[in-house]
């Protein structure tokens, strides 16, 4: 591939292009090794802005001499408008929509490429009619007709540079090539269509082989076909056929059975191109303003986050990169991530990545609290269209949507949403999704459906019919059993909190914990609505009030630390405690993303990732009530403490449910077990009642004396062995209480895992295992008094994993810290001590 040299030209702001101004400019310029997005090129160089002005304020210039020995394609995967490419001084082509590829023809010879990126600043100076509303996302109502992304530009995505210039790759490709493949692919039948067009600047002879191939993950080719060949206008070849795979096997989502993959490889005319596939079905119930979908014909609970790109300054990640974020969301149990409106879409490596580890996608188109002008449906209908055709095919597409809050954003400014007809979402896009994946479609996140009594249609805003974003419980400081009531039957966002990462990366990040809470360095990662007199710290401080009892700002003023880690608990516990609810078969909820996967910036941002990727603490509470195979408890009131235990696997399932109850000294008062078969993709769902046999009260529902119980413990087990387990604490010490909690380790079978044994001699909650360098199967965990909690430890690299070594040699040791919010001392990890 034809490798070039860039230099990088920056200009005054100017409405018309002109190459010409690169004769003065370019003794100014500075060279890069890789094209890539503004701000990250000129970070740290002369050339990057200061003062107010941003990458937005100016012009500019990526400029290449290239030779080429035959005519190669300049293959533009993603620019920024207003923008336009010129080869030698003359204008190729304009730059629409950051979202659509921009190609030209470069023909054999020595030539000058020149791409400009203009001003947006000074493209937005420009009047344009205005909206039927304005959003309350960014000042610059002008944005509704700029096809660029929102990064960097509205403050609640702030902390990142805005995306200018080119932020995909820019290759030279040989002028033979595939212009999209789409593929169709039956589930049942196991045959896969294929449609294609082989473009070439060579003589287009009569015929031109080609063939396709199905082919599994080890390589082995399933299945061969012929395509049928028709000439193109005298520059290519239509590409049509179809090829089947007799034996296939379905792809299902993480927990519910095997993501089982193949590719498509298409060679024709001596250009080879492949494809990631899967055979399934997916359908959505939106009955009675339901939405619910099915994989398969089974019934899936949706569960994750909205995806925020790995690397938001260059915009564009190592396959690695987005595979070890999207593992640290699978592993906590989640089979969902939505890329959302206003963002990017992602990388072809992402969608793959999706496929092969059983991770749903819910793709938005890129649009967001604007109203879109008429003038651009089509190239928004183009962008879908590009997009959809590049992952057709890939059976981790599940919903395309019209859209991020652009039905929410006229009703929250009470307009009359019947009245404000938007075909571009209602019918456009709804065609073409409906054309190239066949996938469930919504008009936008949020939307309702379904009639009302007097037959006129719900808001979009209504969190109880259709597709919600959430935040009762969260920015409009709802008390947590508003959960309940709400009714959610979908939240494509929810349960938005100013998290802090661990104490490490603050210090590493701003220098001490003291920051927390006031200082502007980390004020700035704190997100906020722009138009709010409060942030989400703000929010989350009003839950460690409901949670805990105790005053934050007084926590803070005394101890940070301790001000920091209830935070983080607080939200753990909210999130836990929705979800808890939501999972339930009888909630009518089938599916709820928390907003956001990742955070963009250092600080307390929504993610549930840190800026680095590392996990917060918070998604170890989630892994326990997202696992595939779970067990919840919950205080039911007079019906008793509820028992639910989910089975999202396609194995059934026999075991023994048990259920053990200990008062303060961790005497146990009241136990029982049942036998339970849970049938694959099932759920069960039984009250203490029903395993103990008679009435305790042990929910001190009915009051007629003091409680009996402190704790409770349930575990469910399986051939001798715990397969899931949940702990309740009823009624939590007002304040740290002497505990005994203790910790132990024990290697496992001479490899490097270890086993941890954590005991309190008190029933504490969110017992957190501090083990620098260990991956831990749970975390973050309640206790029973005198009830051991057992967890593996493995090395976060294998073989490197921190501490000291074991006194053979033989691999590290786990050392840490494990403390409980509830407990006034600190356990240490200490060898256990074998009889």
């Amino acid at each position: 591939m034809l490798e070039a040299r860039w230099r990088l030209v920056r200009c005054a702001p100017t409405a018309d292009p002109n190459p010409g101004v690169l004769d003065d400019e370019m003794s100014s310029s500075i060279e890069v090794t890789a094209p890539g997005p503004v701000a990250h090129m000129v970070a740290g160089t002369d050339l990057e802005p200061t003062g107010p002005d941003t990458v937005d304020d100016l012009d500019w210039w990526l400029v290449a001499d290239v030779v080429v020995e035959a005519p190669v394609v300049l293959d533009c995967a993603g620019l920024t408008p207003p923008g336009a490419v010129f080869v030698d001084r003359e204008h190729i082509a304009d730059v629409e929509s950051m979202f659509l590829p921009v190609r030209a023809t470069v023909p054999a010879g020595r030539h000058e490429i020149a791409i400009w990126s203009g001003s947006l600043r000074k493209w937005l100076s420009r009047r344009r009619p205005r909206g039927r509303w304005r959003s309350t996302l960014v000042a610059a109502q002008g944005m509704r007709w700029a096809r660029t992304s929102l990064l960097g530009r509205a403050p609640v995505y702030g902390g990142v540079p805005p995306v200018v210039g080119a932020w995909r790759p820019l290759t030279f490709a040989p002028a033979g090539r595939f212009d999209q493949i789409s593929l169709s692919v039956d589930a049942d039948s196991g045959s896969v269509a294929i449609r294609t067009r082989l473009l070439t600047t060579d003589a287009v002879p009569e015929m031109v082989e080609s063939v396709v191939e199905i082919l599994d993950d080890s390589g082995t080719v399933l299945a061969v076909s012929g395509l049928s060949v028709d000439l193109f206008d005298g520059s290519g070849y239509d590409l049509t056929g179809q090829v089947t795979v007799g034996g296939h096997r379905r792809w299902y989502p993480h927990g519910h059975g095997a993501p089982t993959t193949y590719r498509v490889r298409i060679t024709a005319g001596g250009v080879s191109s492949e494809r990631i596939i899967g055979f399934r079905t997916i359908t959505a119930d939106r009955h009675d303003g339901a939405f619910a979908l099915s994989v398969n014909g089974i019934d899936v609970f949706c569960r994750g986050a909205v995806w925020v790109p790995p690397e938001p300054c260059t915009m564009t990640a190592s396959r690695q990169r987005i595979e070890d974020q999207l593992l640290v969301l699978r592993d906590a149990g989640a089979n969902m991530v939505r890329v959302m409106g206003g963002f990017v879409p992602e990388q072809p490596e992402f969608y793959d990545l999706c496929a092969e580890l059983g991770i749903l996608v819910w793709q938005d188109a890129m649009l967001t609290t604007f109203d879109p002008p008429a003038e651009l449906d089509d190239v928004v209908c183009a962008e879908m269209e590009h997009l959809l055709t590049g992952i057709s095919g890939n059976p981790a597409l599940a919903v395309v949507s019209g859209g991020s809050e652009t039905l929410q954003q006229p009703e929250m400014l009470g307009l009359d949403a019947g009245s404000l007809s938007i075909p571009l979402i209602d019918t456009m896009l709804r065609d073409v999704a409906g054309r190239l994946v066949g996938v469930p479609y919504v008009v936008a996140s949020p939307s309702s459906w379904g009639e009302n009594t007097d037959d006129t249609t719900p808001l979009a805003i209504r969190s109880d019919t259709g597709i919600a974003h959430w935040f009762g419980v969260g920015g409009y400081l709802n008390p947590l059993d508003a959960v309940r009531t709400a009714g959610v039957r979908f939240a494509a966002e929810s349960l938005a909190f100013a998290i802090p990462p661990s104490d490490d990366a603050i210090e590493a990040d701003f220098g001490s914990l003291a920051v927390a809470g006031h200082h502007p360095d980390w004020k700035r990662g704190v997100p906020r609505d722009r138009t709010a007199t409060w942030d989400f710290e703000d929010v989350r401080d009003f839950y460690v009030r409901e949670v805990f009892g105790v005053d934050p700002l007084q926590v803070r003023r005394t101890d940070p630390a301790r001000y920091l880690q209830l935070g983080r608990l607080a939200v753990a516990e909210v999130m836990a405690a929705c979800y808890r609810f939501w999972r339930r078969r009888d909630s009518g909820c089938a599916g709820a993303l928390v907003l956001n996967a990742r955070d963009l910036r250092p600080g307390a941002g929504w993610g549930l990732l840190d800026h680095r990727g590392t996990a917060k603490l918070p998604l170890a509470a989630l892994t326990r009530v997202w696992a595939p195979i779970a067990l919840l408890l919950d205080d039911a009131g007079q019906q008793g403490i509820r028992i639910d235990l989910h089975n999202d696997t396609g194995a059934e399932l026999s075991g023994a449910l048990q259920l053990r109850a200990v008062d303060d000294a961790g005497t146990v008062v009241a136990q029982g077990e049942a036998a339970i078969v849970i049938k694959p993709h099932a759920s069960v769902t039984r009250v203490d009642t029903d395993l103990i046999g008679h009435f305790t009260d042990l929910s001190h529902a009915y009051r007629f004396g003091p409680p009996i119980a402190k704790a409770l413990l349930a575990e469910f087990v399986v051939d001798e062995q715990v397969i899931c387990s949940d702990v309740v604490v009823l009624h939590p010490s007002d304040s740290p209480t002497r505990s005994g909690l203790a910790a132990v380790r024990r290697r496992l079978h001479g490899s490097d895992t270890w086993q941890i044994e954590v005991r309190a001699e008190a029933s504490v909650r969110y017992v957190c295992v501090d083990a620098p360098g260990w991956v831990l199967s749970d975390n973050c965990f309640h206790l029973a008094a005198g009830q051991p909690h057992l967890i593996e430890a493995t090395p976060a690299a294998p073989s490197r994993g921190t501490g000291d070594r074991a006194e053979d040699g033989s691999g590290p040791v786990p050392n840490g810290k494990v403390t409980s919010v509830d407990a006034r001392e600190t356990a240490v990890l200490i060898d256990a001590v074998e009889s």
